[in-house]
């Protein structure tokens, strides 16, 4: 039987129109204020998560892998703009100190999409993993078990859109963090749609469509030919149904039809399905940073922690960089 405070929560969410098929939590809360614009409602949601949870970790991952024009970190917060079907919108992601949740507020002329949008924010930042469990199976591995001590409460970074976190990826392959970027902001500039910036009035771009991408020559990013037709092969088989973007789907035949893209490796394949669709065991193995870790820990029994392996990445590739933050700071 649901409780008072999860009737109360679903009573609230039907009024603020997110209706019958609502993804709202049973613990998350939200209020409706009114806008301060004329270009729709401001609502701000509570989105409960179990604890612990590194959120520093995460938002500077999301700072540093940005889709520039569309979503950037500000003072610690997540901002983006969004379309969902014909409806435009805004939305802020920031942490609550010392409370087990996060506020996300969202700009819509559109209540019908809250749902939507909620649901898409808690699998971008990975709100309803269980670290508890994680951090159990891990304690079978003792490399590990170090790590899950050492750095509780990491998560998988997700993306807001499949379609827009495969591209960002095919964009990284083998470039640095910076370079991945300049790519993505290439892009956007020249093949996203024109819009006014739910919020702020000013003219801004979208993340292209995969029917534009199909097309497009892509001669405004600055990238290899063999990169620019694996972005077109992807988008025209996601048009075509060849490959599907479901995170429901079986993810083995996910990952074998993105290998049989001309341009995608084994690299992408795991990568893009960690990211993409939030698999938790893909576990990009030919990555050099986690080689390095691999060779750093021969005895690391990865067939131990399935099926959590793409949360031993991320605390190998978290290894990685506080290994190179301390150099840094040594010289």
């Amino acid at each position: 039987m649901r409780d008072r405070q999860s009737e109360q929560a679903c009573a609230r969410a039907k009024s603020a129109g997110l209706g019958r098929k609502s993804l709202l939590k049973p613990r998350d809360t939200f209020r409706r204020a009114r806008s301060k614009n004329d270009r729709g409602d401001e609502i701000e949601l509570n989105l409960h998560f179990k604890s612990p949870y590194d959120w520093q970790t995460i938002i500077r991952f999301y700072q540093s892998h940005p889709i520039p024009g569309v979503e950037r970190v500000v003072e610690d917060s997540f901002e983006r703009i969004f379309r969902i079907n014909s409806t435009i919108g805004f939305l802020r992601v920031q942490a609550l100190a010392g409370e087990p949740q996060l506020k996300l507020r969202i700009v819509t002329g559109n209540r019908r999409i809250l749902c939507e949008v909620e649901s898409r924010v808690r699998k971008m930042f990975d709100l309803d993993s269980d670290p508890v469990l994680i951090a159990r199976c891990f304690a079978r591995v003792p490399v590990l078990k170090k790590l899950s001590d050492r750095f509780p409460g990491l998560r998988l970074p997700r993306g807001w859109d499949p379609f827009e976190t495969a591209i960002c990826s095919i964009l990284g392959q083998l470039v640095s963090a910076e370079h991945r970027s300049n790519l993505v902001a290439q892009l956007v500039r020249g093949y996203g749609d024109e819009i006014v910036h739910p919020v702020s009035g000013a003219p801004t771009r979208l993340f292209p469509r995969p029917e534009v991408l199909a097309k497009a020559e892509l001669s405004e990013v600055k990238t290899t030919v063999a990169r620019r037709e694996a972005i077109r092969q992807f988008s025209r088989r996601v048009l075509r149904g060849a490959i599907s973007l479901s995170d429901t789907q079986d993810l083995v035949a996910f990952r074998k039809a993105l290998l049989e893209t001309k341009g995608l490796g084994p690299w992408s394949a795991e990568y893009i399905s960690l990211r993409a669709l939030g698999d938790t065991d893909a576990f990009p193995k030919t990555d050099l940073i986690l080689k390095r870790a691999l060779e750093l820990h021969p005895d690391l029994d990865l067939a131990a922690v399935k099926p959590w392996r793409s949360y031993a990445a991320i605390y190998l590739w978290k290894e990685f960089a506080q290994s190179l933050s301390k150099r840094k700071k040594e010289i």
